[in-house]
């Protein structure tokens, strides 16, 4: 379980080997055997006992700004695996490995977008027209994808301007599914420019800081990329390995929206900035919690969804070892999303 904290004023300690989490006007007590990591997004308190807890447990302690990216962390301090990885890591971008990982990459994440609205458009039966467009663009981009050969640095900009096409087209469809309110021109990130942009930015904020502590949990290194170039503090690769997993948070906000379950009192409007206030963040992260908590069939077991985030990774770092791309566990084998 991840647990968020959210109220000003919150108080964590450490007691009879649980966390304690005191406020105001409650208090309670959580094992750690239930915690995979703890999320603070506003003003908290944490004794170095419960740090110490944390560490013990290998529970990841992480703090969000205020659109949901993670500012910082404490973690325990053991890589997941040896040097070799990330060495191997340094090489992906110019080797043909480097350049199936990548394809398979963002080749999930296009097929993930149609699967998603394939199953939107079932949902509305008549409106097939809504989605024409979309369908037939993203599907153009994911066979000029998988047709690709060289390296990485070959097709750098062919691949992203294939997946920004992707994408462009795909959340105009998605906009036009949302009640009119809602609707949106363009994706916009920090700032967000409209409620369904700054609600779907925290919660891709929340699924970075998942995608970075599978990396180091599998001892791959955050910072080396292969399709996001290397920049000074970048985590290029938590970059990379979300795509794959972006749709988790797409369609925790859009269920959301489509839904009616956000309401304009959830956000702060400040000169042409939208963000979620401290009414709207547990609703939308409760909604990601809970879709990362429900299972999914995966390799023929039922896996929670962000479990399947930390396979992954695990079975990245086990193709870079074998240095061929045969290791036993196949790399992006989703069939459900």
């Amino acid at each position: 379980m991840q647990l968020f904290v959210n109220t000003p004023g919150t108080y964590i300690t450490q007691k009879d080997e649980c966390f304690r989490f005191k406020q105001v006007d409650a208090m309670i007590d959580i094992s750690p055997l239930k915690l995979e990591s703890i999320v603070v997004s506003n003003k908290v308190l944490i004794s170095s006992q419960a740090i110490s807890l944390a560490l013990e447990h290998n529970i990841d302690i992480v703090f969000l700004d205020k659109y949901g990216d993670p500012q910082g962390r404490v973690w325990f301090s053991k890589m997941g695996s040896t040097a070799l990885i990330r060495r191997k890591q340094l090489g992906l971008s110019e080797n043909t490995l480097g350049m199936r990982v990548v394809k398979e990459m963002i080749g999930q994440k296009m097929k993930n977008q149609l699967t998603f609205l394939k199953k939107l458009m079932h949902a509305r039966p008549g409106k097939e027209d809504l989605f024409e467009e979309a369908l037939e663009t993203i599907g153009e981009s994911l066979s000029y994808l998988l047709v690709l050969d060289g390296t990485v640095s070959d097709n750098r900009d062919f691949i992203l301007g294939l997946e920004g096409t992707a994408g462009r087209s795909y959340f105009r469809c998605i906009s036009g599914l949302l009640p009119r309110k809602y609707r949106f021109s363009e994706r916009s990130r920090r700032p967000a420019r409209d409620p369904f942009n700054a609600a779907l930015n925290y919660c891709y904020g929340i699924m970075y800081s998942q995608v970075e502590k599978a990396c180091i949990l599998a001892g791959l290194d955050p910072f080396v990329g292969i399709l996001h170039t290397d920049n000074y503090n970048k985590k290029s690769l938590v970059f990379d390995l979300i795509e794959p997993f972006r749709i988790f948070a797409e369609q925790t906000v859009v269920y959301l929206f489509t839904g009616r379950k956000m309401k304009e009192s959830y956000f702060d409007f400040v000169e042409g900035a939208v963000s979620l206030n401290s009414d709207g963040k547990p609703v939308v992260v409760e909604a990601l919690n809970n879709h990362l908590d429900t299972k999914i069939r995966y390799k023929r077991r039922n896996v929670k969804r962000r479990h399947v985030l930390q396979h992954e990774a695990h079975c990245l770092a086990n193709m870079l070892l074998s240095g061929t791309g045969k290791s036993k566990s196949k790399w992006l084998e989703i069939k459900e999303i």
